[in-house]
Order: C-alpha cells, then structure tokens, then sequence
C-alpha cells in the first residue's frame, strides 16, 4: 500500500552542527560503498528490491538502524536509536526538520545518500511505497550521475546549475568555481539544497527561484550544469519531470539559453531529451537547436527508444503497475504522442563551448557501449582541442606533420587463436577504460602507430617507421592511417602537440 507521505521542509534558523552528524554516520559506516553493497548493486541510485534490504539490517546494529531509518524511511525506537548511536542530537534534529517523534519511535523526514564525501538529504520516492508529492525533490539519480561525469572540471570563475534540485551540482561545481549559482522553479528543493549546504560545510553558493535563465538576468558563465525536467509527457503533476511545455519545448529553450549566458570560452552540459522521427534523422532537432548560438557542441545519444517503452519506463517511478491507473495514463501518454506525431524519443547530452568568433562546428554521436564511468572532462576537453583542430587544417599533408600522444586511460586488448599448431593474435580491440566508452577493433598497423605516439616523432615519421618494419608501402597504407587517426582524435584517443604549418 502506498502511503501518505508529507515531505520534508527544513528549519534552516534552528541551530545545527552538520560536520558533528556527518561524522557521525561515517563512524556508523553509513557509505557509498557500505549501502551498494547492502543494497546488492554497484549503485545507490539503481532499484532494489526494499523487503529484502529490510530484512539484511533487521538486527540492531549503529549501520543497520542507520539505513533502516535514512534509506528504508522506518520508523525506529528512540531509545534504540539513543543507545546505539549516542553521538546523535536527536533534538537538534527534530528542531531542524530532519525527524519527527510519534509514540516513541523517531522517523526521518528525508533520505540521506552518501556519495563521494557528501552526504544529501532528498525526498523518499516510490521504491518504498511512498507516495510523489508535485513538488517532490529527487536525490542522486542516473541522470544526476552521468551529468556529473561528464561536466568539464576546469578552474573557473563563475559557474551556473539550472534546475538544481537538492544541489548536487552546484556541490560539485563548488569545488572549482570561484562562485555558483543555483536556480530551481521548487521552492522546496530550493530549501533542500540549503539544508545540504549546511549539511555539508559549502559556503558561498547563491540559491535563486526562478525558471531557467530568469533568476539570473543577463549574467555570463564559465560553467553552466542543467539537469531540467526534460520528460516529454502530457502531464504537469511532478516539478521535477514534467513543464507545461509542449514536446521538448524545454530542452530547446535550455539548449538555445545557454549560448548567450556563456562567458567566450565557457563550456556548458545539459542532459535533456527529445524527439524525431526515426533513426536517420536523430540530431537534426538539437543541431537546429544550436544555429546561431556562437557555440561548438558535441552531442551524445545515449539512448534512443519508441514512445510506448520510455512512457512505460517514466510512469514506472511514480505509479505502480497494479494499480488500475497505470493503463489509463499509459492511453493518455500515448494518445499525445500521435497528436504529435512522435515516433522516436532520445535521451542524451550535449556539451557546448561558446566560440563566438569563428566558424562553429557541430557533431553528433551515439553510445551503445554502456555509462559514463569517472570523469569524463579530459576527454571532452581533448575532443573538442581535436575537432578545433581537424576544422582548421587544409589538406592531409598538413594532419602528416602533427606529433600525438595516446591518452593512458585507454588500453588495448589482444583476442587469440590457435593458427598452424600455435596461438595467433586474431584480432584487437581498443576501448576507453575511462569515461565515455568509446571501442572499436583495429589492425596491427594501426595499433604500432599508437604505440609510437609519445609525441617525439611526426604522424609522417610514424608511419614511414612501422611500414619499414611491416615491409609495406607508406604511400599505399597513408590514406587508411589519416582516416583512422581522425576517427582515433574525435573520440579522444589522440591529443596533438606540435603545431601546423598552415602554408605546407
């Protein structure tokens, strides 16, 4: 039965000593990786199944009534709770919002997730039987991870999260910007991510109420995060998923504000989704999206999907399949998507760079191998120097004269097989063993020149040397080299280091 549920709202003028509780909970061993392994996942944010996570912290324990109380949301006896965690100031947090006493036993008004060295408060959501307030706040999540992956981590002045949320972000971004802004159309979320704040000790961050770009006027970014609630639904019940805006109205309007409010120079990554007609035509909406914002982007599909599945996988997260209510807004769902002739819908990002005195480029890309793992920044960053870079040479002999590095992060794998009495290689598959997880086989002559990219000798050099070693024509394997080696640096692979003679 799902139950009632009145979410949280913090007392941010009540006394309360963040650092004291954090400690705390870590002395307990409430961790990312003490709850992935309780939960019996790699991940705190995927789904699991709550009666069995119950009953392996059924007994008393500091850890276990910790999870029962801050990750399963039960009700637990204040006296246990004294007794096996007397650190606890039990009145500070009642005072603050985060419990409620009733007949004995103490019961959070929010989940706690650690991840990282941060601990974030956020609404309990469907998974434990609770009910989805319109302004509900969501914690760490899927989309809030790999947005975090993929956000370039540079040193930079100011930076901007729309659609902040519990904050999570705005805490990242904190650790290197000299001043963010966080902005959310929740006023309740807004009060979650000040409580996580304090919470977490991060001073300096501004919280500003508003819709996308207005709280923040004609201001200019070196950083701008948004994870907007980019659902294509007929519905406006949750603020978290749904606008009044038709189709991907919202991921448009995120996507053409960003080129304007970014300092030159500043990059911006924006997690949406949108729609398109069938497989050939995938980036032609968020490509048109990005005309005449003096920006360069990069998008990635990560996943791309027919109306039924993602309405089906959306509705999951706040209606229960049993319920009779489940096929009646699976109708509705689906009766919109028709009025729009909706036929494909795809989730992704896109990462842009304002560029605003040159030529703009624009790419597109689609993953099917899998997230994001760790952070993806350095090899964003190395693709867009490498796009610049191929945009601005004229001729091939000139992409001949450039010396490259192989990046470490990626490695070379060697499959065998049994040729003449004994083992061959039989083919080789190079792949990113961080980040954004870019694959693909190659030949031997491809994977010799690799190995000889330490940035001493010429792309030319290289190939003149490991054709003199494989007794083969430099001028007969170029082209196939060129071809490779461009594909090598649009995914990160290959950074340059020399510079170009545009006259050669």
């Amino acid at each position: 039965m799902t139950q009632t549920y009145k979410g949280a709202t913090f007392h941010l003028e009540q006394p309360f000593d963040g650092k004291t509780f954090k400690k705390v909970l870590a002395d307990a061993g409430y961790s990312q990786t003490a709850l992935a392994d309780t939960l019996g996942i790699s991940c705190v944010h995927e789904r699991q199944d709550v009666e069995v996570v119950y009953r392996r912290v059924k007994t008393d324990s500091p850890y276990n009534i910790l999870v029962r109380l801050f990750w399963l949301g039960r009700a637990v006896s204040e006296s246990d709770l004294r007794e096996q965690l007397a650190g606890l100031d039990i009145e500070e947090l009642v005072g603050i919002g985060l419990l409620h006493r009733r007949d004995g036993e103490v019961q959070a008004n929010a989940k706690l997730t650690p991840y990282h060295d941060l601990l974030l408060a956020s609404d309990f959501g469907s998974e434990i039987h609770r009910e989805l307030s319109a302004d509900h706040v969501l914690g760490v999540g899927a989309a809030s991870l790999t947005l975090a992956s993929l956000t370039i981590r540079r040193r930079v002045k100011t930076a901007l999260d729309i659609g902040t949320g519990a904050g999570i972000q705005a805490f990242l971004a904190a650790g290197h910007a000299d001043q963010v802004i966080g902005t959310d159309t929740n006023p309740r979320a807004l009060n979650f991510a000040r409580f996580n704040a304090k919470l977490n000790g991060i001073d300096g961050i501004e919280w500003r109420e508003g819709s996308l770009y207005e709280p923040v006027m004609n201001q200019r970014f070196d950083l701008i995060v948004s994870n907007p609630p980019y659902v294509i639904s007929p519905e406006s019940r949750f603020v978290f998923r749904d606008t009044n805006l038709p189709g991907d109205a919202i991921s448009e309007q995120v996507v053409r504000g960003a080129g304007e409010r970014l300092s030159e120079g500043g990059f911006a990554c924006i997690l949406f989704n949108w729609h398109h007609q069938d497989e050939t035509d995938w980036d032609s909406r968020p490509k048109s999206w990005m005309s005449n914002t003096g920006c360069d982007g990069w998008l990635i599909c990560f996943k791309s999907t027919e109306p039924l599945t993602y309405a089906a996988d959306w509705l999951r997260t706040s209606v229960d399949q049993s319920s009779p209510d489940y096929g009646r807004y699976l109708d509705e769902w689906m009766a919109y998507y028709e009025q729009m002739s909706i036929t494909r819908i795809s989730a992704g990002g896109i990462i842009m760079r304002r560029r605003s005195h040159e030529a703009n480029w624009f790419r597109a890309h689609a993953i099917d191998k899998g997230r994001c793992t760790g952070s993806c920044g350095e090899q964003i960053e190395r693709i867009f120097a490498a796009e610049d870079l191929l945009q601005t040479l004229n001729n091939d002999r000139q992409l001949l004269e450039q010396r490259f590095l192989f990046d470490e992060h990626h490695r070379l794998e060697h499959q065998l097989a049994v040729r003449d009495g004994s083992w061959a290689v039989n083919s080789e598959h190079l792949y990113a063993s961080e980040g954004i997880p870019f694959a693909g086989n190659m030949d031997m002559y491809i994977a010799n020149l690799l190995a000889g990219c330490d940035g001493r000798r010429t792309l030319r050099e290289l190939i003149e040397a490991v054709a003199g070693r494989m007794q083969t024509d430099p001028e007969t394997v170029g082209p196939a080299c060129l071809a490779a080696f461009r594909k090598l640096m649009q995914a990160g692979f290959l950074s340059s280091v020399g510079d170009f003679d545009k006259s050669t």
